[in-house]
């Protein structure tokens, strides 16, 4: 219908598995398998959807410690999409697929690793802190080491737990 042909377009992203981690001496990776749904949204009229397709995409995901945090940053490895309909659709998409890994090299990849580099607060006392951190890939496992810094006496540690339990109750 030529009068469709100035309607937006909609793009919805769904992942329908949870992601798989495998851990091995060379690193981790996680691979995401998504269904991608084109939908076309006329003024004044439902929404039509266009195509369905799955997206498979594996990331190289580096742990790290930073500060008090846990971090992890991804690496896009590999993508493909592919269509849910039809082989011939399939074979149409090929050439969509380095500019769409270039769009979420650039755009989805970034926003996934501003919110992971925050990580994951490793309780730790105050007063203590992380030096010469070590992360180790292993077959199934990761080991995450460090040396412990007292930036303070473990005396004055122990005193202010003290008095932080004395104020509590």
């Amino acid at each position: 219908n030529p009068g469709l042909a100035d309607a937006p377009l909609s793009l919805q992203i769904a992942v329908n598995s949870p992601p798989k981690t495998t851990i091995k001496t060379t690193g981790a990776t996680v691979v995401m398998t998504a269904i991608v749904k084109v939908m076309l949204l006329p003024p004044g009229q439902a929404p039509f959807q266009l195509s369905s397709m799955t997206m498979e995409t594996k990331f190289n995901a580096k742990v790290s410690i930073r500060g008090k945090r846990l971090a992890i940053h991804a690496d896009l490895r590999r993508f493909k999409i592919f269509s849910n309909l039809s082989a011939l659709e399939s074979l149409a998409l090929i050439p969509l697929q380095a500019p769409l890994k270039a769009i979420l090299q650039m755009s989805v990849v970034p926003l996934i690793n501003n919110w992971t580099k925050k990580g994951v607060r490793i309780p730790l006392a105050d007063g203590m802190d992380f030096v010469e951190e070590v992360v180790e890939y292993h077959n199934g496992f990761i080991v995450i080491g460090a040396n412990l810094q007292f930036t303070k006496g473990l005396r004055e540690i122990m005193e202010g737990s003290e008095q932080e339990q004395t104020h509590t109750v």
